[in-house]
């Protein structure tokens, strides 16, 4: 075997060439380690921004559940305030003596003296 290099010249063994080889290994391994600390901080990195995206996502579902929700009930609170007023109404007028009388005589056929009454067949209720 002829101890010439790739192209046909003789490799120089010198202290300079040596260091400068030792050095180069010692770059080639802190270049993997890097490597491998950024692969492995990549990883880490990816997983934390995944689980991050998930939770603000169930965030988000949330919080379109409850905006519907409350969109409901409001709903809901609008037509109750309408019934209550309704109810405050006829209240007041269930108060009232002169509206009892023609409830009565209107619903139950009841008459002053001397009155006639005439049955209508309406429906007209309060």
């Amino acid at each position: 075997m002829n101890p010439t290099g790739k192209f046909g010249v003789t490799p120089i063994n010198t202290d300079y060439v040596t260091s400068k080889e030792i050095y180069e290994r010692k770059m080639q391994k802190r270049r993997k380690g890097l490597i491998r600390r950024l692969t492995v901080f990549a990883i880490i990195m990816a997983v934390v921004v995944g689980s991050m995206v998930s939770v603000i996502l169930s965030q988000r579902s949330q919080i379109n559940k409850k905006e519907t929700e409350r969109a409901q009930l409001e709903k809901k609170l609008k037509e109750e305030k309408h019934s209550e007023k309704a109810y405050r109404s006829k209240i007041r007028l269930l108060h009232n003596d002169d509206y009892i009388g023609e409830l009565a005589r209107k619903d139950f056929l009841l008459s002053k003296k001397g009155e006639i009454i005439f049955p209508s067949h309406e429906t007209d209720k309060h």
